[in-house]
């Protein structure tokens, strides 16, 4: 018998990007890797200064779905916040973490021909490279093949990054995750 302990999940499912639609806000140069970003711009701002209702409604609408598909108790999910970014001239994204949310998410607008170029990390990667002998046994990292039009919703604590690429096109986001409790619990 087989079991795996400790499971990550991460759900990719189906977006209609031309419905969300963002306010128009100015990119920087983000981070440390200068990425094209509105970020800076978005982080404290009210979430309906960045994004239309309509299309809040709709994102949380796909994002619930998707969450549903592992987590059985009943919960309602808000957008902390949201923000763009546009990958060009061998453009990356060191590694990271999304802190003070629950749930973070990427929407691929364009990408590469190969997919995405998002790769997430083994928060025990380093553990397991030290025992030499079986390291290889286990899976560092994650490399999910997304396409134009994809989203993919992953716990905030998961280190990410995007590999070198040209021409990538993403929305990111933050959410807060609340159980709801039944009347009488």
């Amino acid at each position: 018998m087989i079991k795996n302990l400790f499971e990550i999940p991460v759900f990719i499912g189906d977006i209609d990007v031309d419905k969300i639609k963002l306010k128009k806000i100015n990119f920087e140069k983000t981070w440390l890797s200068k990425t094209n970003s509105t970020y800076k711009n978005t982080k404290d701002e009210d979430i309906l200064n960045v994004i239309e209702k309509d299309s809040v409604i709709y994102l949380l609408n796909i994002l619930a779905k998707l969450l549903e598909e592992k987590i059985e108790e009943r919960f309602e999910i808000s957008l902390l916040n949201i923000w763009e970014n546009v990958y060009s001239d061998n453009d990356f994204q060191e590694p990271h973490i999304h802190a003070k949310s629950d749930y973070s998410f990427i929407i691929y607008k364009e990408v590469e021909k190969d997919g995405g170029k998002t790769v997430f990390l083994n928060p025990n990667r380093n553990v397991m490279e030290s025992f030499t002998n079986i390291h290889h046994h286990f899976q560092n990292i994650f490399k999910p093949s997304c396409n134009k039009g994809q989203v993919i919703i992953f716990p905030s604590f998961l280190e990410h990054m995007v590999l070198k690429t040209s021409n990538q096109h993403t929305i990111s986001g933050n959410l807060k995750f609340d159980t709801i409790k039944m009347s009488g619990e």
